[in-house]
């Protein structure tokens, strides 16, 4: 019975957004509400204590704002620039095989978007982009949703990763001498060895997709396997040691601008370039479904500015993140002693603090902000006119955030001044119960749930990311394993998420066209869960559980 009641918060915030449509910033309140009332009627949960965990979760996401707004500001200065224009045509004008370009935009540069801003912005980018390359817009929108996947768990200088699992971090029992840093790390590194299992065929899925919704058959996106796999390769292997070895920040941002500049020098000199030019078919025999009000064609501008020029920025971004997240550099423990939080919040238990300094929204971000007007001659103007943007972008992103923090946060502290488990603790307990050692398999679907509902991998691993934890206590499963598998279960939702489907098919005039684009991608997403699933049991198996903080 309680179990029923723990979950009912969650269970109304997808029903809202998924059976009546409620954006985030309407459904999630009413799940902020609905754990209140729970909280207080079934756990008896004081009014104080409720108050302190809403506010922990207005800290936690103000910890996250900085780097989403540092991030979309950058990227729109770059738009506002040209210096987006000057990345895409450069890209571009690799090759006229589509197979190709699919995988140069809808692959490389989302992954690189994702990592450099992450919210949906690659797919929105890049679905435009092959449209104006003349792409039929919905094969650019399904194409642009299957290649923002992999990059996503570490997307937004690793967002997902150490923002989505932040809230728990005062439920993890370590090792002596690891800190929570530690925690994530493990997190991190599992979760880069099962993209890099998985991950490297999504530029594959791209190219069969793609042939086999024009041609009806799979057989020419499989005919460039060897270039498809070799792109996969590029950005998995870097992606995964920078995980393993490095950080959960970099994976993604240091993997596509290794893999960037290595496939596009590659196939600039004929290497596993295809033989055969593959195009779509004349547009009067396209299907009426395939294009909208907005025409395929279009292009994608002219180049501004020199390729080097319109990088500095995000090469700039790379090399101080790199700079100061390397133990090498020894600069990451100055940048964390400065703290700003409430400890013991409202005189409870209840406990929450952010570093300023270490965020890379402030630093680089916010940083580098200030000195891109000067490099590309925008003005303050123009400079003012995009922040303005910026601001108004985030703000439903805000409110989202603040009450989907708020909500988890009173059912992580439900049980605190009782003494009682808490609603995750409950929740996880009747999990366990029934799924046993199976939930390695079902830990990739609830994240990949998450995000559908959530339209993001973030608010998935702040929704279920106590759950997961507790369910893993429960099974004696590794704990970082199963809070991979929530992650990258919510990286492969990223494909279908209702939010991102929206927003992608209004960029290219297809708004309506919803249904098909969801059946096309729902497959590869739940394959790419199971197979997480599939690859983290065999992992363990194989000895992996050592090399973890468990």
């Amino acid at each position: 019975m309680f179990a029923i009641i723990a979950l009912l918060p969650i269970l109304a915030v997808g029903i809202l957004m998924v059976g009546f449509s409620w954006p985030a910033i309407k459904a999630m309140p009413a799940g902020w509400l609905i754990a209140a009332a729970a909280a207080i009627f079934a756990w008896n949960m004081p009014g104080r204590w409720l108050a302190a965990a809403t506010i922990a979760g207005l800290i936690n996401t103000i910890d996250i704002l900085l780097i989403v707004f540092g991030a979309l500001l950058i990227l729109q200065l770059l738009r506002e620039s040209g210096a987006i224009e000057t990345i895409a045509a450069s890209m571009a004008a690799i090759s006229e095989d589509r197979r190709v370009q699919a995988i140069i935009i809808a692959w490389l540069m989302s992954s690189f978007l994702e990592a450099a801003a992450g919210f949906g912005t690659p797919a929105a980018i890049g679905a435009p982009l092959l449209a104006g390359l003349g792409f039929p817009p919905l094969v650019a929108v399904i194409v642009s949703l299957i290649g923002n996947s992999t990059a996503v768990t570490f997307g937004a200088i690793g967002l997902p990763v150490w923002g989505g699992f932040e809230p728990v971090s005062n439920m993890v029992d370590l090792p002596q001498g690891a800190d929570f840093h530690d925690f994530l790390r493990h997190i991190g590194a599992f979760a880069g060895m099962l993209h890099f299992l998985i991950g490297t065929f999504i530029p594959l899925t791209i190219t069969a997709v793609m042939t086999k919704i024009v041609d009806g058959s799979f057989k020419k996106g499989l005919a460039v396997w060897p270039l498809a796999l070799f792109a996969g390769l590029c950005f998995t292997i870097p992606q995964m040691l920078i995980a393993v070895f490095v950080s959960y920040e970099l994976p993604s941002l240091l993997g596509s601008l290794i893999a960037l500049p290595v496939f596009i020098f590659a196939v600039s000199r004929g290497f596993l370039a295809p033989k055969d030019i593959w195009n779509f078919p004349p547009r009067n025999r396209w299907p009426d479904e395939w294009e909208g009000k907005i025409k395929a064609g279009a292009g994608v501008g002219e180049r501004t500015m020199s390729t080097i020029k319109a990088w500095i920025p995000y090469l700039l971004i790379g090399t101080i993140l790199l700079a100061t997240r390397l133990e090498f550099f020894q600069l990451s423990a100055a940048l964390q002693s400065i703290k700003a939080g409430w400890t013991g919040i409202l005189g409870t238990d209840i406990s929450r603090s952010i570093t300023p300094f270490y965020n890379p929204g402030i630093f680089p971000f916010l940083f580098i902000a200030l000195f891109v007007p000067f490099i590309y001659g925008l003005g303050w103007t123009r400079t003012a006119g995009v922040m303005g943007d910026t601001v108004k972008k985030i703000g439903p992103a805000a409110a989202a955030l603040f009450f989907a923090l708020g909500m988890v946060f009173i059912m992580m502290n439900s049980g605190g001044a009782s003494g009682r488990d808490s609603m995750l603790i409950v929740m996880a307990n009747s999990a366990a119960d029934v799924a046993g050692r199976a939930w390695y398999i079902a830990a990739p679907l609830v994240g990949l749930l998450g995000t559908f509902i959530s339209g993001s991998n973030t608010v998935s691993d702040i929704m279920f990311g106590g759950f997961q934890l507790n369910t893993a206590n429960q099974t004696n499963l590794p704990r970082a394993a199963i809070l991979a598998l929530q992650a990258v279960g919510g990286a492969a939702g990223n494909m279908i998420c209702i939010h991102n489907v929206v927003a992608v098919l209004t960029t290219v005039g297809l708004l309506g066209r919803e249904g098909p684009v969801v059946r096309k991608n729902i497959p590869v997403a739940l394959v790419y869960a199971l197979l997480a699933g599939i690859c983290a049991w065999l992992l363990i198996l194989a000895g992996a559980r050592d090399f973890l903080i468990i």
